[in-house]
């Protein structure tokens, strides 16, 4: 199965996919597990910009549901662009109401753009080139890579969202007790775990801070307090390289029961954690693979952090190690 890429590639192959050139078109391209291409469903512009549109966006989502739709990305095609961009997020409210994740794209004639992204490095202005299209046929392609983690309720969102902004803001009084209270915050989540978005929310703004982050990884590895204090401090210590030996792996195998507790925390942080908190969650779940001697799914989690943030270091580091050393004996 041919996987596409990229909404680049997708907005090129919508065209063969519909078998017609849309036109005054919202498209909502619904994926299931890992990929998988489900349905493709067009409505008229029209339908999600007059007095019947919640009707209309409320069919869509109910549709999505049935489907049993993971995600969803939903493309407007409009001569009017600010009609298109009201009909596109007409739908993809209602979409999130029953789909974990949904992407939303406007293709202005030979252009694409996504009409909520304010980063020119992402949409710059004019949008970028429609690629051109690939061969192939409807029934082999696949969309992107799964995950490993879908997307919490977009309600469950936006609370976690907030409960990390808040998190945030309190390190700016004192950065050094902030972080103490993120490891704690870390260390409860592991002894009772973290119920709901606002605690979730809480570690993703935790874990959003490199020696926070750090000490959660040497808190895996058995006898290592005193690394871990030392991380938090920013110290580089004989007692970490004592935990981490050569090429960054723990020198005493990590504990079996701890690392669950920690994958099954960070999976659930990632689906609800903001887009800018995600690479934290999914590049120290890619060490922890790595460490678990499985370099394919560390290699995927560091491809989902680099997705959310190109330059971020731990994955690009992990990624060179498994290149130089391999997996752990």
């Amino acid at each position: 199965m041919t996987t596409i890429t990229g909404p680049g590639e997708l907005v090129s192959l919508l065209p063969s996919l519909l078998g017609f050139e849309p036109r005054e078109s919202v498209v909502a391209v619904l994926l299931r597990e890992r990929g998988a291409l489900g349905a493709i469903l067009r409505l008229d512009v029209w339908d999600l910009v007059n007095d019947a549109a919640s009707e209309a966006a409320r069919d869509l989502a109910r549709i999505a549901m049935q489907e049993g739709a993971r995600r969803a990305v939903v493309v407007g095609y409009a001569d009017d662009e600010d009609d298109g961009c009201l009909a596109v997020a007409t739908a993809a409210v209602a979409l999130e109401e029953t789909v974990a994740a949904v992407e939303t794209w406007m293709v202005a004639g030979s252009r694409y753009y996504c009409p909520s992204c304010e980063d020119p490095r992402c949409c710059p202005p004019g949008g970028r080139t429609v690629p051109a299209a690939r061969p192939g046929g409807t029934s082999a392609w696949s969309v992107a890579a799964d995950p490993g983690a879908s997307r919490a309720p977009a309600r469950e969102r936006r609370l976690a969202s907030r409960a990390a902004g808040r998190w945030e803001d309190r390190a700016a009084k004192d950065l050094e007790a902030w972080r103490e209270a993120s490891a704690r915050c870390w260390r409860v989540a592991l002894e009772e775990g973290a119920d709901g978005p606002a605690p979730l929310g809480r570690l993703a703004a935790a874990l959003g801070d490199v020696r926070v982050r750090d000490a959660l990884l040497l808190m895996l590895v058995p006898g290592a307090s005193r690394a871990v204090r030392d991380a938090l401090a920013g110290r580089d210590s004989a007692a970490i390289s004592k935990a981490l030996g050569v090429g960054m792996r723990p020198t005493r195998p990590p504990d079996a029961g701890r690392v669950a507790l920690v994958t099954d925390l960070l999976v659930a942080v990632l689906e609800h954690a903001p887009q800018r908190l995600c690479a934290p969650a999914a590049a120290t779940l890619g060490v922890i693979a790595w460490w678990e001697d499985d370099p394919d799914v560390a290699r995927a989690w560091c491809a989902i952090a680099l997705d959310h943030d190109p330059g971020y270091r731990l994955a690009l580091l992990t990624l060179a190690l498994i290149d130089a050393v391999g997996s752990p004996p």
